[in-house]
């Protein structure tokens, strides 16, 4: 008569069920169980501002002067591949670009770098405030930080959503 422990030498538990049946079962009704929370769930967002003026400012690294001087106060742009506007240029701001620079000695230093700009672009946007964000059009989620592939007649750019506030 041998000595049953709870896992045998084949890896079956109380020598039935397979651990590896067990953890399968497991990880598929937890995926069953959050399908449904997220298809049932209370995910309706609750829109406190709906129709609010916003101005969206976007940052552009590292461009070149002619990319500055494709994009225009004005000017209307839009999300890649789409033709809803998202909102008109209202400003343009540059910085100098800055990079990471070794030197002859083998220093590193951080310093602008010759003939790149960061551009600032600040579009008057309509949009809503909910209770888990900005949006824009409707369903353009918008936080700062979050990238965004933009397009107007003259200048294609991924760009970082830098600053949202309301227009006063």
């Amino acid at each position: 008569m041998t000595n049953m422990g709870i896992i045998d030498e084949r890896g079956r538990l109380f020598g039935r069920l397979s651990i590896l049946d067990i953890v399968i079962v497991l990880a598929v009704i937890v995926l069953v169980v959050g399908f449904i929370y997220n298809r049932t769930g209370q995910h309706v967002r609750q829109i406190i501002m709906p129709n609010t003026p916003l101005y969206v400012t976007f940052l552009v690294e590292n461009v070149r002067e002619f990319s500055l001087n494709a994009v225009q106060e004005g000017d209307i742009f839009f999300r890649q591949h789409e033709r809803m506007a998202l909102g008109t240029v209202t400003s343009v701001e540059t910085a100098p670009a800055y990079d990471i620079m070794v030197r002859t000695d083998g220093t590193a230093v951080y310093a602008p770098v010759e003939g790149r700009y960061n551009m600032y672009i600040t579009l008057a946007c309509v949009g809503s405030i909910t209770d888990s964000g900005f949006f824009v059009n409707g369903n353009l989620q918008m936080a700062e930080g979050g990238r965004l592939s933009l397009q107007s007649n003259r200048f294609l750019t991924m760009a970082m959503v830098y600053y949202i506030r309301e227009r006063e």
